[in-house]
């Protein structure tokens, strides 16, 4: 057991999350959290840890169970911390919650992922389009564009821009801290093994190079998808139309095509005000824009 954390600053909530049932978990030595904006990159790192922490490239990630998102509200906290502190290898959960909405430990590692926000829109837009109708959701109906500029303008939604900004910059003030490390999607989409490297020497999970190559091989974007029942979250549970189009596609630039210029500029207009123009070049585009 740790001793007690940096509590939260303040409390993230929305319609299907709470950051306050975190108070609830007892840290252990070791533990990984995955704090993300959702569709940027979150189910892909918690892939990753699972490879890792198993050492096995068929290990069954399943990572709603095994790797749970702490804050989603669907599931009593009573069950979720049965689970958790049922296991006995290396821990890794899962949260959509800024840094600062979240205890802070000392002794556990923190991964942040951030991705370019309007294919975040466009993702969780495809992500929405694949939850079976009878289990509900956000709102699917409206034109492209519609749903573009509801993006870029609300407040109270988690995958906003205004929202996925501020979990941005919660990450930013934590870079001081040797134990938070902070990705891009793009940057993992470029170079897998460097993340993986990365991933290996924040935790200290690490392989023979031999099987490191097997676990980055099972890693790949084709194979997540071609192994939709270990990788897709809550697969062969009746929630997707399909457990394989969890992972939509996994590209990016996704507005080609479906975006207009003055789309684009209310977009441009409206980032400007939120970030300084380093700041918004590394969240569009990663380290590739340094």
């Amino acid at each position: 057991m740790l001793p007690p954390p940096e509590p939260p600053e303040r409390r993230y909530v929305d319609f299907i999350a709470d950051s306050s049932r975190w108070a609830s978990v007892v840290a252990r030595s070791g533990d990984v959290i995955v704090s993300t904006p959702p569709k940027s990159g979150t189910t892909w790192t918690q892939s990753i840890l699972a490879l890792l922490i198993a050492g096995d490239p068929n290990v069954n990630a399943d990572v709603s169970m095994k790797s749970p998102w702490i804050d989603m509200t669907f599931r009593p906290i009573e069950q979720v911390l049965q689970r958790i502190e049922a296991q006995t290898t290396r821990r890794h959960f899962k949260s959509h919650s800024p840094l600062d909405c979240l205890p802070f430990w000392k002794g556990v590692r923190y991964i942040t992922v951030y991705r370019h926000p309007i294919d975040v829109h466009f993702s969780f837009q495809a992500h929405n389009a694949n939850i079976k109708a009878e289990i509900g959701g956000p709102d699917k109906t409206g034109s492209v564009q519609e749903a573009f500029h509801k993006f870029l303008t609300a407040q109270e939604d988690h995958v906003c821009l205004s929202s996925i900004v501020d979990h941005y910059k919660s990450a930013l003030a934590r870079d001081r801290y040797e134990n938070c490390l902070r990705l891009h999607y793009k940057d993992m989409s470029r170079d897998l093994p460097k993340t993986f490297g990365q991933i290996s020497d924040h935790t200290g999970l690490s392989h023979s190079s031999d099987m490191m190559a097997q676990l980055i091989k099972a890693a790949q974007f084709e194979n997540m998808r071609a192994n939709a029942d270990r990788f897709t979250p809550s697969a062969g549970q009746g929630f997707w139309k399909n457990d394989a189009h969890f992972f939509d596609s996994g590209t990016s630039n996704k507005w080609e095509g479906k975006l207009t210029k003055d789309d684009l500029a209310a977009y441009d207009a409206e980032v400007s005000k939120l970030l300084s123009p380093s700041e918004r070049r590394w969240l569009e585009w990663g380290s590739a824009a340094a």
